[in-house]
């Protein structure tokens, strides 16, 4: 592992971990650069990128001394988080994937509201998703509130984007920070133990950029890894909050392996994917159409010819119940083995 460091006493880390990054990173550390909040350190590491990312961190590092500069083996996003937080100086790390941005005043506002409401432990903000290129598609705002954004978490609701995390670097410590097994989903993963520590919050104002493009690993067999690796930490959660054993915390893999398999085997059992496919579609209806009363109209045929519809309204309303049903099934299992 090679290091060059260059800060002292930052009261924030932000923390960047890159792999084959080259494409959008100037902008992604231009836009950290260029904060109103001046007093940081700027942790990038590149995990092992075989493009030119490393050659783009070195040249910033030649010229701000904020920047921590750190080349790795390709070993994961978790992996590699963990090992800048564990090199970490700032009481808080703030989060930034290497092909978003962050707006000017962030870091300003996110650590006046911390100072402010020193019971928050995970905070973070609304977003602008932009394309490829950087024009902005939509707006994305969360509740502020810690229930409202413990329940969205638990029931598998939109939740805001992992770039725009703020929080305490020894709370991050103290639970030994990302899960590399939960590949896909280790940020939900962490939010979840973060808020057994204490509160979350969030700023609804958009405070980063999201890109938005073909190559995220979230499209990795059409989003199915992602599912099965987000609502296995979910029920991981549960189990915890029932005083059952934590698989992803065993120190047997065959434990956490088979465990996974048998969270993806239920997955298969309830349709989740074609549930969602299911909807994609009828959403697609809806946005193709000239005008929105033809929209709805198709967007309504294409859910009354789905087997789901029931399913499907509920939980785009409601979020889903399946982490906390295989949460229930589990314990059940655990309590019969041990009786």
């Amino acid at each position: 592992m090679n290091k060059a460091s260059c800060s002292t006493n930052p009261e924030i880390t932000v923390l960047m971990s890159c792999y084959n990054a080259g494409r959008w990173l100037h902008e992604a550390i231009d836009s950290v650069l260029q904060q109103t909040f001046k007093n940081f350190e700027f942790i990038i590491l590149d995990d092992g990128s075989e493009d030119e990312t490393w050659n783009i961190i070195q040249s910033y590092c030649s010229r701000d001394k904020r920047i921590v500069a750190i080349r790795k083996e390709n070993t994961g996003l978790a992996d590699s988080l963990n090992v800048g937080i564990a090199h970490a100086k700032g009481t808080w790390i703030a989060r930034l994937d290497a092909d978003d941005l962050c707006e000017p005043t962030r870091l300003e506002e996110q650590i006046a509201f911390i100072r402010k409401n020193p019971e928050i432990v995970l905070l973070g903000t609304g977003f602008l998703e932009i394309n490829d290129s950087g024009s902005v598609l939509k707006r994305h705002s969360y509740p502020a509130k810690h229930d409202q954004l413990l329940h969205r978490l638990k029931r598998s609701m939109a939740f805001f984007p992992h770039s725009s995390a703020f929080y305490r670097t020894d709370l991050v410590q103290r639970v030994h920070g990302y899960n590399p097994r939960i590949k896909r989903s280790e940020d939900t993963d962490l939010w979840l133990r973060l808020s057994e520590k204490g509160k979350l919050g969030c700023f609804k104002k958009p405070l980063v950029r999201i890109r938005k493009h073909s190559e995220q690993i979230s499209l990795d067999q059409a989003g199915k890894r992602q599912l099965c690796d987000s609502t296995a930490a979910r029920v991981c959660y549960f189990l915890r909050s029932s005083g059952i054993p934590d698989p992803s915390a065993s120190n047997e893999e065959a434990d956490w392996s088979s465990f996974l398999e048998w969270v993806e085997n239920r997955i298969d059992q309830e349709s989740v994917c074609e549930k969602r496919k299911a909807w994609n579609a009828a959403r697609s209806e809806f946005l193709q159409a000239k005008n929105r009363l033809t929209g709805i109209i198709r967007f309504s045929n294409r859910l009354l010819h789905s087997s789901h519809t029931r399913e499907l309204l509920s939980e785009k309303f409601f979020g889903s119940s399946l982490p906390q049903r295989l949460a229930s099934e589990w314990v059940k299992h655990y309590i019969e083995e041990h009786s």
